[in-house]
């Protein structure tokens, strides 16, 4: 069953029971009813398309009346997939700013010997959640944890008689979201949260052919020093047809497995795979660099989480000898909202769960955001929030909550910031098909996708000129992934080349 929800101007009492009558022959035969063409033609494509309504929740939003233009299934609650992403930067952007930096600290804790450059002591390296620290925004992978050996090294440390100490404290366990398919474990889009992190806690794996068919490919393991336990069992092979490479690992912590096959001609074949203990491999990292930098340590390198009573070594405030500062938070966002980046969304939620709210979790950060959508009037017991980027299926929402999160940015001081994080329609990726459209460069909307899944939220205007909000989420459909894009394309064509009456009005009429 389909229903639809829209606000409403003055009208007479028998306008009012001609417009109940109108719904409730529209819900008895399953179709989308409001004033105007919009309604008609997304009931056009979506049977077009041979789809359920109920299957799609399709709201559009005037922000110049705040009257809904259509607004199906208002009570029903769907999978978000990455359109969650829009939740937690647009509470990050509120409560944070987009001048919000984070910043990763090293610390001497003992005492330095400035004659001989001796420590003698502990090296704290402490992480605060900072996702960047990789070559996406710096040089080369190593660039950042460089900078930090050299400032240790200036601050006139040369040997470390303790450990090197990673603080990962600031986050709390679990790391992996519930709703995660196992089957997504060992990919990028999957790695866990972590304090202190390094190259999106991942070891990026590349597959060259050899010159001979018949023997194994070459492996390349980056970043440099990182260890990865590898079963090489794939062949270079003749032909392209034969050509499959598989990558494997059976569970978290197992051994990868390399096996089939790599075409002779290839250039490569390049795959991300997540790192079961990150804080661990970014200390390494870093430990790696102090070598580099001529810092030697004699102890172990030991890493402390949420809980550890070592944590009591900040009531001695050690001295702090190094300290680097991310790319503002903004920048930060785009990489969430128009890469839709998974790892750099749930740092972002437990960010907001530490800074804004009771502690470093997914947990607490969900309940930060709960907090901010009771305030801008979304009934938060008819969700359900599991992550901060979507990919859990346990996630439930409404169009209605993205609809208020977009009008709430829309009049909100971070507006043109917020935006310019968005894909644009017939630029970015997850909109080209929009690409030669009314609608190129003048819609902007984040993308989302998992099996079975499909969604786009954003901003464009219809051809009266009139600025609207929409969001268009697809649950259980059985068509091809590329019908689905083609369905979404169409209802934002829809929106776009829709007109209302003047004076038109909506009727305000709840299932």
């Amino acid at each position: 069953m389909s229903y639809l929800c829209v606000r409403t101007s003055k009208i007479s009492f028998t306008g009012r029971i001609a417009a109940l009558v109108a719904v409730l022959l529209s819900v008895s035969a399953g179709k989308i009813l409001a004033g105007g063409e919009l309604p008609q033609k997304i009931n056009e494509i979506l049977e077009r398309y041979d789809q359920n309504p109920a299957d799609w929740g399709i709201q559009v939003r005037s922000l110049e009346t705040d009257v809904d233009l259509v607004h199906t299934n208002p009570g029903r609650r769907y999978m978000p997939a990455s359109n969650l992403k829009l939740l937690v930067t647009i509470v990050a952007l509120d409560g944070l700013g987009s001048d919000f930096r984070y910043r990763t600290t090293v610390m001497a804790d003992g005492r330095l010997d400035r004659a001989t450059g001796e420590l003698d002591g502990n090296l704290v390296i402490r992480g605060s959640g900072d996702p960047t620290i990789s070559d996406r925004f710096y040089q080369a992978q190593e660039t950042v944890w460089d900078s930090l050996a050299l400032q240790v090294r200036q601050a006139g440390i040369t040997h470390v008689t303790g450990s090197l100490v990673a603080d990962n404290s600031l986050f709390d366990a679990p790391f992996l979201a519930e709703g995660w398919g196992w089957e997504d474990l060992m990919w990028w889009y999957a790695a866990p949260v972590s304090a202190l992190s390094f190259n999106d806690n991942c070891i990026d794996v590349e597959v060259f052919p050899s010159r001979q068919v018949g023997e194994p490919p070459a492996v390349k393991i980056r970043p440099l020093g990182s260890s990865l336990r590898l079963s090489n069992r794939a062949q270079t092979v003749a032909s392209r047809a034969q050509s499959r490479l598989v990558i494997s690992r059976e569970t978290p912590g197992s051994q990868v497995s390399l096996g089939g096959g790599i075409y002779s001609g290839s250039l490569g074949y390049l795959e991300h795979v997540a790192v079961d203990e990150p804080a661990r491999f970014a200390a390494n990292a870093f430990a790696d660099a102090l070598s580099r930098a001529g810092v030697r340590l004699d102890g172990e390198l030991r890493v402390i989480g949420a809980g550890s009573p070592e944590t009591t070594y900040l009531d001695r405030s050690p001295a702090i000898v190094a300290q680097h500062a991310s790319v503002p938070l903004k920048e930060i966002i785009a990489v969430i909202n128009k890469r839709s980046h998974n790892f750099y969304a749930e740092q972002l939620l437990f960010t907001v769960g530490a800074r804004l709210g009771a502690g470093g979790s997914f947990e607490r950060g969900v309940e930060v955001e709960k907090r901010f959508l009771s305030r801008i009037g979304v009934d938060t017991r008819k969700l359900r929030l599991q992550d901060g980027s979507g990919l859990s299926r346990l996630n439930l929402v409404t169009t209605d909550m993205f609809v208020r999160l977009l009008a709430f940015m829309d009049s909100h001081p971070e507006r043109e910031t917020f935006i310019a994080t968005l894909p644009v329609a017939g630029k970015d990726n997850g909109v080209q098909l929009l690409r030669n459209t009314v609608v190129e460069g003048k819609l902007f909307a984040k993308t989302g996708y998992i099996s079975n899944v499909m969604a786009l939220s954003g901003y464009t205007s219809t051809a009266d000129g009139e600025r609207v909000a929409f969001s268009i989420l697809g649950n259980n459909w059985l068509i091809p992934r590329e019908r689905s894009r083609r369905l979404i394309r169409d209802v934002c064509l829809a929106i776009a080349e829709s007109r209302r009456a003047k004076g038109e009005p909506a009727a305000e009429l709840r299932p």
